[in-house]
C-alpha cells in the first residue's frame, strides 16, 4: 500500500506541474501560483488520509478539473476496499441511503436517497452515474467530471447544490 501511495503521489506531482503550466500559459497566474505552492499530498498518507484529501474542497476541485487520477490508477486501490470510506470504484449498481460523503468512480451506478436534515457530498468521476432522490431538508452538494452523469428528484425543502 505504501508504495502505491508513493507512486500516485509522483503521478499527482506530474499532473500538478502540468496543470500549473496550463494555467500559466492561459494567463491564469494566480491559479498557477496556487498550484505551485500546493503541497497537501505528501506521499506518506494512509489510505484513509488519502481519501480524506480526495474529499477535501481543494482535492475534489483538482481531481474533477484536471481528470486526475486515471481510472486505471483508481482501480489499483479497489483491492483495499475503499468503499468502507465512501469511495466506490467499479461497483456496478448500488443503492445508498443517507450516505454523507460518496465518491463514485468508473462502472458504478448509484441510487442515492436523502431525507434527513443534513449536508451530504456526492462526487463522480470516470463515467460514474447517480440518481439522487432528496426530500425533507436534505442538502446534497454534487461535483462531477465531464464524463459522469447525475439525475435527481427534489421534494419538500431539499436542495441540490452544483
Amino acid at each position: 500500500m505504501k508504495e502505491l501511495i508513493r507512486r500516485i503521489q509522483r503521478e499527482w506531482r506530474a499532473a500538478k506541474d502540468a496543470a500549473q503550466a496550463q494555467c500559466a500559459d492561459s494567463g491564469q497566474q494566480e491559479m498557477a501560483a496556487k498550484l505551485e505552492a500546493c503541497d497537501m499530498f505528501k506521499g506518506d498518507e494512509t489510505l484513509e488520509e488519502l481519501i480524506g484529501l480526495m474529499f477535501s474542497p481543494r482535492g475534489i476541485e483538482f481531481l474533477t478539473t484536471y481528470n486526475f487520477p486515471s481510472l486505471a490508477t483508481f482501480r489499483r486501490f479497489k483491492k483495499y476496499h475503499p468503499e468502507r470510506f465512501g469511495v466506490y470504484i467499479d461497483c456496478g449498481k448500488i443503492s445508498l441511503s443517507e450516505a454523507r460523503k460518496v465518491f463514485l468512480i468508473g462502472d458504478t451506478t448509484a441510487e442515492l436517497k436523502y431525507r434527513e436534515t443534513a449536508g451530504n457530498r456526492l462526487f463522480l468521476m470516470c463515467g460514474a452515474k447517480a440518481s439522487v432522490a432528496a426530500s425533507g431538508y436534505a442538502v446534497v452538494k454534487v461535483e462531477k467530471d465531464k464524463d459522469s452523469e447525475v439525475s435527481y428528484i427534489v421534494q419538500d425543502n431539499a436542495k441540490i447544490l452544483w
